[in-house]
């Protein structure tokens, strides 16, 4: 049977020499062990075979290795602070082997089989379209970037409102929708892509995937199926997910610290600025700062008569509005 695959990676050779050494000499560790020394070696191992954990320090450990998605990792720290700004275990280096060797075994073997968090993919970006105001223009904006994006690149957009609209808004009756994507992925089945390409729509060069018509087929997804759904959506063959996002998915902070960027539209109103203000207050005492780092405030210009017609969103003073900022 085949071993899983520790890496390890530390730019001073002779330490990664005599951990490796050690835990090659351990017969009861169920891992097959590979060191690295050199970046650029490390990514092409993890981008021909599966990694399942990498024992890296925290300093080389950047966007562009995690979006290699090397499975587990942790942290060999050089302080006793138990994880990292995100979430990762720290392991303290200056320790015995036997202990490092007992500290990733512990780890590894506690670590649940359900994902806990939506993994970057070097070749999709998600891009989040979020706001704590209501009435901003904020499904209107989305679908156009969509729709804008797609002139030069492959796009997916994805509607997570509890009431969306686009029955009447697109004037169709859909077959299927995200529901039934959802209920698949929660059966743990492997063609998700081909699942995915049964029940897409378009909209110009756009996909789309058809919003639910059930609130309760948003309200009763745990989060657990979220971050698999999104996992499994980010390895299908798109360059941009544009997410227009409600707060009530369960996996809503999940989702935000997924995305490259985020847009959120607002007004100056005083109720408006109020909620603002909540939320954002709120993402700091999450210490989720990050996604307040990542988002563009934007206030949408009031659009008279604007076309209530998503079809052709694109060409109008909002697609207009949505260029300026791309």
């Amino acid at each position: 049977m085949k071993k899983n695959t520790l890496a390890v990676f530390d730019r001073d050779e002779e330490y990664v020499t005599k951990l490796m050494s050690y835990l090659s000499d351990r017969r009861s560790v169920p891992l097959e062990i590979q060191g690295f020394t050199d970046r650029q070696k490390l990514k092409d191992f993890i981008n021909e075979y599966p990694v399942d954990i990498l024992l890296i320090t925290e300093e080389d450990l950047d966007e562009e290795l995690e979006a290699c998605n090397p499975g587990e990792m942790m942290i060999l720290s050089e302080d006793d602070s138990s994880v990292n700004n995100k979430g990762h275990k720290k392991i303290c280096k200056y320790q015995s082997y036997e202990n490092i060797m007992r500290e990733v075994m512990c780890y590894y073997a506690d670590s649940p089989m359900t994902e806990e968090c939506i993994v970057s993919h070097i070749n999709t970006e998600i891009i989040g379209v979020y706001s704590p105001v209501r009435r901003c223009f904020r499904t209107s904006f989305a679908f156009a970037l969509g729709e804008i994006l797609s002139e030069k690149e492959k796009v997916l957009y994805l509607n997570l409102e509890e009431f969306s609209g686009f029955n009447q808004l697109l004037k169709k009756n859909y077959m299927s929708d995200l529901s039934d994507l959802i209920f698949y992925i929660s059966q743990k089945k492997r063609n998700f892509p081909c699942k995915l390409a049964s029940l897409v729509e378009k909209a110009g060069m756009m996909d789309y995937i058809p919003p639910v018509i059930s609130p309760l087929d948003i309200l009763s997804v745990d989060k657990s199926t979220w971050i698999l759904f999104f996992n499994e959506l980010v390895k299908c063959d798109y360059s941009k997910i544009v997410v227009d996002l409600s707060d009530s998915v369960s996996a809503f902070p999940e989702i935000l610290l997924s995305c490259r960027k985020i847009y959120m539209p607002f007004r100056e109103d005083a109720v408006s600025r109020a909620k603002t203000e909540q939320y954002e207050a709120m993402l700091r005492i999450m210490e989720m700062g990050e996604i307040l780092d990542k988002t563009e405030k934007i206030e949408i210009p009031f659009v008279k008569g604007l076309n209530p017609d998503l079809y052709s969103i694109a060409a109008s003073p909002l697609g207009d509005y949505v260029r300026m900022k791309l």
